[in-house]
């Protein structure tokens, strides 16, 4: 169906999906295996400020130096020197922090630590989430005029309550950002069609442009998505779920800039994708929190062939990459 995916994300930028640790104090039904078990310690902050500073002067002998974290757990708001990190890499790099949150932490906890984060995705979870409280901090985010969005996960099997905590979620006093967001089981969604119906709408709310311009820090305004078809077709997709949602999420055998304009920061330390693909077209993986770190991490920066069958993250869909005939 589709054969080139193209982002207007600028050439110099590296994205880092950090996962922080895995201890979370929800348990979602569809949360992916290893991210709420709590087996991982956090991780010791020296040797993660000291191994993710020669990362990045690595990346920006290679033409990068604009770097925008990810942060994800687990929970990353609980660990406690969070910000003793952030403090440090902004002051060394040129660095936005996005960090994905259920929002659980009391709004005392938002108030003496909002101003580390450059953006802030909320995801709201129908079985654990007090929408009231999620709307108190998302309106005092707006307010204090950090970009942010809520993220509702639509469960198929509970699609309604789903749909009726976005209605709760657009009686708040501010007109933060609503997406509703495909949740997939082993990689594939299973929505009905009526369901994909209200998935032809992502954004269920949206703040005008103005707004945008004042908060948001992205290295680009607006995310297009360029789709090739292999009919020649280009079409913008609004969304990386419109691939999952409609399962064209299969990149097995392209060229794909997996390590060149994305990794991923495991709990263990290993770099690698998502999917756990190696990258940099190595056979193995480095280790953040290796004592030989600074020695050892000098790889060649370039595209992998992806092995993977199906691609479930959904920053690494949107990737540039290309279908090798």
């Amino acid at each position: 169906m589709i054969k080139e995916i193209k982002n207007t994300y600028p050439s110099n930028l590296l994205r880092i999906e950090y996962m922080l640790g895995n201890t979370c104090n929800y348990k979602c039904s569809y949360c992916f295996p290893g991210s709420n078990e709590g087996n991982y310690r956090w991780p010791d902050v020296e040797i993660a400020k000291q191994n993710l500073n020669h990362l990045l002067n690595h990346y920006k002998n290679n033409g990068k130096d604009l770097f925008q974290f990810y942060l994800i757990g687990g929970e990353p708001t609980i660990w406690k020197e969070l910000p003793e990190l952030l403090d440090y890499l902004k002051s060394q790099h040129n660095v936005i922090v996005n960090i994905s949150t259920n929002a659980s932490r009391t709004l005392a906890w938002w108030k003496k630590n909002y101003q580390h984060y450059d953006m802030v995705e909320i995801s709201v979870h129908h079985q654990f989430a007090d929408v009231e409280h999620i709307n108190q901090i998302a309106d005092f985010l707006y307010e204090n005029n950090i970009c942010l969005v809520a993220n509702v996960l639509m469960d198929p099997d509970h699609f309604d309550k789903c749909k009726y905590i976005v209605d709760r979620l657009l009686t708040s006093k501010t007109p933060f950002p609503i997406i509703a967001k495909s949740v997939h089981f082993n990689g594939i969604t299973r929505y009905s069609e009526l369901q994909k119906e209200y998935f032809k709408t992502t954004n269920k709310r949206m703040p005008d442009l103005s707004w945008f311009n004042k908060t948001s820090k992205e290295p680009v305004k607006r995310k297009n998505i360029f789709v090739t078809t292999k009919d020649n077709q280009v079409m913008d997709i609004d969304s990386d779920s419109w691939f999952k949602v409609n399962n064209v999420n299969n990149f097995e055998g392209w060229t794909c800039n997996l390590g060149v304009d994305h990794i991923e920061i495991y709990q263990d330390g290993t770099i690698s994708g998502n999917c756990r693909q190696k990258i940099w077209n190595l056979n193995t993986y480095h280790n953040l929190y290796s004592n030989d770190f600074l020695v050892n991490f000098k790889p060649e920066i370039k595209p992998i062939i992806c092995s993977k069958n199906i691609c479930a993250c959904s920053s690494e869909i949107i990737i540039n990459k290309k279908y090798n005939a």
